[in-house]
């Protein structure tokens, strides 16, 4: 077989399956010029270099007036973005082996005041104040890859307490102002609970919120969750392994530094410089039950029993890395290995969501943002898949999937 014969036999294979995802991921839209918007918007998060606009997403057809049909489309057509997310994570739940669900709190930088949602605030990664929306996505999550399947904007009381303003950007009558904890645990118990996947551990990274309001939401809802916390965080220690006796609050990394004598070598997998997947590696890890001077739902006014899992990771393994979990039987290995899907997600979404455009939404609206983000998830799960869950070995920062009338190539 020619060179030339087995690329267009791929492209082949390509086209195939870009139709038959898009007809099941869209299977919830009934009208057709809506699945054929779609299908266009994906190819354009694909295709285009740079910038996601609408312009150069229409500019793939040569028909007059694509332009305002597809911006139609995404900022005023009234289809249900619910319903897309609900099939492409239950076709997802399918094609993968998913461990848990990730909920990742994200900024998106703005200019101007008129984005939905975007207000001045301290943005404590860039250290500085910005102008920035605030947006949760959660993802689903294997070893291998992760999957944003549904988000949410974080809109504050400037935003909602404004009549104005809600009525220029569409925002419903039943959206409020939520905390990241109260949004957080909202989002991934109705995923759990009403979209029908099977029950999954919710993972987050909670060093930088209120970690006793995010286990009380949880808890509240009755969701199993490993969040990742300070070593500093204050634990009460009631394992009778602990040498320094139980009962005495003492900082999580320190308890860790006390069991290290008890602790096990274990095997895990994590996504690495360089584009792999995920490289198989042994970690150092302990776990202990802690009591916590955190308020559970499910305990009244009583502090928190939970699971503390303690993994030392870095050259020589100095670095200490602490998770309070409310999952009791599970062996370390398990654990720590939901626990890392959370690295798998900051990989995936650096590597990928963003060049497909996550940030790139110009107009003003709730819905309009909210389709946007909808596609570029649907065009995240097409490309992973394609490349069968593998990173950037497959596509140099410089070289995303083209294309181009249905069919799907490489551009460098």
């Amino acid at each position: 077989m020619s060179v030339e014969t087995f690329a267009s036999e791929q492209e082949n294979i390509t086209s195939e399956f870009f139709a038959r995802f898009c007809g099941i991921v869209f299977s919830s839209l009934k009208r057709r010029d809506q699945r054929r918007w779609a299908r266009l918007y994906i190819r354009g998060l694909l295709s285009i270099e740079g910038r996601k606009t609408m312009r150069g997403i229409a500019s793939l057809e040569s028909e007059p007036a694509v332009e305002q049909s597809l911006q139609q489309f995404i900022s005023q057509s009234p289809w249900a973005w619910i319903s897309v997310r609900r099939t492409l994570a239950g076709y997802l739940e399918q094609a993968i082996r998913p461990i848990a669900l990730v909920a990742e709190p994200l900024v998106i930088p703005k200019s101007g005041e008129h984005s939905v949602g975007v207000e001045r605030r301290f943005v404590q990664k860039l250290g500085r104040l910005a102008n920035c929306q605030q947006v949760l996505g959660v993802w689903l999550a294997s070893e291998q890859a992760a999957f944003p399947i549904d988000w949410r904007l974080i809109l504050p009381e400037s935003w909602t307490d404004d009549p104005g303003r809600r009525r220029r950007a569409g925002i419903p009558d039943e959206e409020v102002s939520l905390t990241v904890e109260e949004c957080a645990a909202e989002v991934v118990a109705d995923i759990i609970k009403v979209w029908g996947l099977k029950p999954r551990p919710v993972v987050m990274d909670a060093r930088e919120i209120d970690i006793g309001r995010l286990i009380f939401e949880l808890s509240a809802r009755g969701v199993p969750f490993v969040l990742r916390v300070h070593d500093s965080t204050p634990v009460s220690p009631s394992d009778p392994r602990v040498p320094m006796g139980m009962g005495r609050r003492i900082e999580a990394g320190q308890l860790i530094d006390a069991l290290r004598d008890v602790s096990r070598i274990v095997e895990s997998r994590r996504p690495v410089t360089g584009g792999a997947a995920a490289a198989p590696h042994t970690a150092v890890v302990v776990t202990a039950r802690v009591h916590t001077p955190f308020r559970s739902a499910t305990a009244k006014d009583e502090p928190s029993t939970l699971t503390m899992l303690g993994a030392w990771t870095g050259p020589e393994q100095r670095s200490v890395a602490v998770w309070l979990s409310n999952i009791t039987k599970m062996p370390p290995a398990a654990l720590l290995r939901i626990a890392q899907t959370a690295e798998r997600v900051a990989w995936d979404r650096a590597g990928v969501t963003h060049r497909l455009g996550l940030r790139d939404f110009e107009g003003r609206s709730f819905r309009g943002w909210h389709h946007h983000v909808t596609l570029v998830s649907a065009a995240h799960a097409f490309w992973m898949l394609l490349s069968g869950g593998r990173d950037q070995r497959l596509f140099p920062v410089t070289a995303m999937p083209a294309v181009h009338g249905g069919r799907t190539s490489r551009t460098a």
